[in-house]
């Protein structure tokens, strides 16, 4: 890949944002220093009624960007409204608070993407606590198999990268699933091509959000979504729930270490 041919690529981040002022800046700071040029940042605010919607605008961005306010309402409607912005050849969402592991990171996803011609590809992430004492790197699994959604969402959308050619066959997150919508999503893009495994940490990210903190919803949304794509005898779904629901409690036991440390 010449410089030529990597700056024809234009690479979205989409950000989704909410009264998000304490955490905005470092996620525009994250985008603003990346190596990478060709970037459009969108970002789509819920209707913030604090200083978020102020800070992005007096932000010194080195990249384009462009802000949207949310017409609809809920997590899905919003990512849905970026992708309906976006019109780049890569798109990665990187939510208010969520930033990159370092400046080079967009770059070393446009080599790969042009060394090996992925439709889409997830990387590593790295998740915080709140106040960020306690970290956990999320490895790379060692080859990609379907059954690794049997017990929840084994890729992370902070560290996901989707083409245009995907996306438009995958078509819109689902909107009537309040969580499991990016699981849901995961899958249906999995049974159109199977992800390219990258083998290095594209984000940090929080773990305080909606499906972390509600764990027991969660789990049941990822059961019910999980038995529209993959049938198996009443059985083995036993056995798939039981482990899932075990993980749950474990998360569960979790919480309180993610909001305080």
């Amino acid at each position: 890949m010449n410089e030529f041919e990597s700056l024809q690529v234009q690479f979205d981040v989409i950000t989704i944002t909410k009264n998000c002022v304490q955490r905005i800046t470092e996620t525009l700071n994250s985008v603003s220093s990346q190596t990478y040029q060709n970037i459009n940042h969108i970002i789509i605010d819920g209707n913030s009624c604090d200083e978020t919607v102020n800070t992005i605008n007096k932000f010194s961005h080195t990249k384009k960007i462009t802000l949207y306010q949310q017409n609809g309402s809920g997590i899905a409607n919003a990512f849905n409204t970026g992708l309906s912005k976006a019109s780049g050849n890569l798109v990665i969402f990187l939510n208010a608070g969520d930033i990159f592991v370092d400046q080079d990171v967009i770059e070393n996803i446009i080599n790969s993407y042009f060394k090996n011609s992925w439709l889409w590809a997830f990387g590593e992430t790295i998740s915080i606590s709140r106040k960020g004492y306690l970290k956990r790197h999320i490895r790379q699994h060692e080859e990609w198999r379907q059954e690794l959604f049997l017990y929840g969402n084994p890729i992370c959308h902070q560290s996901t990268i989707f083409t245009k050619e995907i996306l438009d066959e995958v078509g819109l997150y689902n909107e009537l699933l309040p969580l499991g919508m990016d699981y849901d999503f995961n899958i249906r893009a999995s049974l159109i091509e199977e992800p390219h495994l990258l083998r290095f940490p594209i984000s940090y990210y929080e773990i305080t959000g909606v499906s972390s903190m509600k764990v027991f919803q969660a789990y049941k949304a990822h059961s019910d979504i999980r038995k529209r794509y993959f049938i198996y005898t009443n059985h083995r779904n036993f056995q798939i729930d039981t482990i899932g629901f075990s993980k749950a409690i474990k998360r569960f036991l979790m919480i309180p270490l993610k909001l305080y440390l």
